[in-house]
């Protein structure tokens, strides 16, 4: 058989076993089937023990025990920045052993259980909540306004000579008062809903102005018409109320806008539609929240951290109270069952671990987003079609934020004790105690109704002028607080700002005024209120600033273990100064 094979093959090995001694001895001719190719023959071998090679099996399946291939890399979002693995240590370093914490199941329930109850007590000390009669009485201010809205419409009517038996107006309310998640001293967010004959220039702010200030419930009265929601702000009984319109493409506004029509909604302006954006907004939010007292109960936390913090105030880059509604509505709908101390502290830990400027929504459909064109905090509102937020935060006032996101979550997450002393977290910023210099400013006005004017209008223009700082290097963070200074005759509204040097910079206020005074005076309003009124920028130091700001011995003490930033006050780097 060799003979006629011409090849002779090595001895069979075992299969199972591995092991060639088993068989040795044993040869067999090799036989070709179905005109199979002849083996390759190995070189290195004697001559008479030629060997040939398997022919490799080709399969897209993996080898068995290795399971499936992994999966190709996801490319990256254009324009979103993700985070690489961190840089590997230097030879020989000693790397720090994980610390293990073993909780008790039971333990951990009786924690949660104890900081929910003792959050609830603090709440009710602090008087987040309003009481029996002042939600009497912010009921009695929606039903006064509702019957002044609908004779202003009517008689806009009967001037017109049109029909004032079917023509209507109403007033909705959105925002916190809406959402049931106001306190004593929070404000009454309402639109004025108005027919296709009302006007907006004339009609709103001119006659149902008069008809309020006829009324002697009304006081405090001022306009707001070059705004980007144009507006009424008064108070009503002591409750200040922001009054924006809406004007409807129809007569009988009350009762279209109350059918919930979307085609109606097509057809109005852009200013109305940006009116009636909070109204749907709310109406979304109470729909897609599980459990509405949960999430009114965490919106009043977040509002009186935010404030407590100096980081609610929309119009200097920082929250405002539609921001913090759609993010607790976000950790309500993962955590539907959660109790509220968990509720805020998952709060702090899901967005301070949240990879921005990636947006946040309610919904899978959000709308097209460039990190060039938004926010750096980009928030989808939860309506249809989906919208951002209108957001002012800059890289000074998103760095704070994210610092006391940080913050909150180190308090939290403490687990050496049972209880948490809420105080600590709802400790008011010690701007004092962080920053050696601070950019005062003060606006001044000959009669304190051209001073509330004046006050909102520069307001609604301070965004430019933290973007001016930060072109000059200058960290900045505005505290939202007014001040008043009692040495100046006229009325007048401070604002100290806290500066964080990041170089050896000095601020020539002369020039910052003529650029902030260009952002102004852009338009005919701001130059008509400029000629009455002031502005004056100077760069402070301590001395300068209210006691009220600079004093907080209490909280410094409570928190000697943290590290500095979490604090909120870092230390200032030396050899930085500052020159007015």
């Amino acid at each position: 058989h060799e003979a006629l094979a011409g090849v002779v093959v090595p001895a069979a090995t075992n299969q199972r076993h591995g092991d060639p001694r088993r068989a040795r001895g044993r040869r067999q001719p090799l036989r070709p089937r179905h005109r199979r190719p002849a083996p390759a023959m190995v070189l290195d071998r004697p001559v008479g023990r030629p060997a040939f090679r398997k022919p490799e099996r080709r399969t897209l399946a993996p080898p068995r025990g290795t399971g499936p291939p992994p999966p190709p890399p996801i490319p990256p979002t254009p324009g979103l920045y993700l985070r690489g693995p961190p840089p590997l240590p230097p030879p020989g370093a000693i790397l720090p052993r994980p610390i293990v914490v073993c909780l008790d199941l039971a333990r951990m329930k009786q924690m949660d259980s104890s900081r929910s109850s003792s959050l609830m007590k603090f709440l009710e000390d602090t008087g987040v909540s309003p009481s029996e009669e002042e939600t009497r009485r912010r009921e009695r201010i929606i039903l006064e306004l509702h019957k002044i809205v609908m004779d202003w419409a009517k008689m806009v009517a009967f001037n017109q000579g049109g029909k004032p038996w079917i023509t209507s107006g109403t007033v909705l309310t959105f925002g916190s008062y809406d959402l049931g998640a106001y306190g004593p001293e929070s404000d009454i967010d309402a639109v004025c809903v108005g027919p296709c004959i009302a006007s907006l220039q004339h009609h709103f702010f001119v006659v149902l102005r008069q008809m309020l200030e006829a009324r002697p419930e009304v006081s405090d009265l001022h306009s707001i018409e070059s705004a980007r929601v144009p507006l009424m702000r008064f108070k009503f009984n002591g409750v200040s109320v922001d009054f924006p319109y809406a004007q409807l493409p129809v007569i009988n506004a009350a009762e279209a806008i109350h059918a919930n029509d979307p085609r109606l909604l097509e057809k109005v302006d852009e200013a109305s539609w940006r009116c009636l954006s909070g109204v749907r907004v709310n109406r979304q939010i109470m729909q897609l929240v599980p459990n509405m007292k949960k999430f009114q109960l965490l919106l009043r936390c977040l509002k009186l951290w935010a404030r407590k913090r100096g980081i609610h105030c929309h119009l200097v880059g920082f929250f405002a109270g539609i921001h913090l509604a759609v993010l607790g509505a976000y950790v309500c709908r993962r955590h539907p069952n959660a109790t509220a101390n968990t509720l805020l502290c998952r709060f702090f830990e899901i967005f301070s671990h949240w990879p921005w400027p990636l947006p946040v929504s309610l919904h899978e459909q959000t709308p097209l987003w460039s990190p060039d064109g938004c926010s750096l905090m980009p928030i989808v509102m939860p309506c249809y079609p989906p919208e951002f937020c209108a957001s002012n935060v800059t890289k000074s006032t998103f760095n704070k934020i994210k610092e006391e996101l940080w913050r909150g979550l180190s308090l939290t997450k403490d687990t050496s004790s049972v209880d948490i002393d809420w105080s600590w977290i709802f400790a008011p910023f010690p701007y004092g105690a962080k920053y050696k210099h601070f950019l005062r400013i003060v606006l001044s006005a000959p009669t304190t109704e051209e001073l509330r004017d004046w006050v909102g209008w520069v307001k609604s223009r301070f965004r430019s002028l933290i973007l001016k700082l930060e072109s000059l290097n200058i960290g900045c963070d505005p505290n939202p607080s007014e001040q008043v200074d009692h040495t100046i005759g006229e009325p007048n509204a401070v604002f100290l700002w806290g500066l964080i040097m990041y170089s050896n910079t000095q601020i020539c206020t002369t020039s910052l005024k003529e650029d902030f005074m260009r952002s102004v005076t852009n338009n005919i309003y701001g130059k008509e209120k400029c000629a009455h009124s002031d502005i004056e920028l100077s760069v402070v130091g301590m001395p300068q600033v209210p006691k009220s700001m600079s004093d907080h011995p209490a909280y410094l003490q409570k928190l000697p273990n943290l590290p500095p930033r979490m604090l909120g006050y870092p230390p200032m780097r030396q050899g930085c100064n500052a020159v007015g």
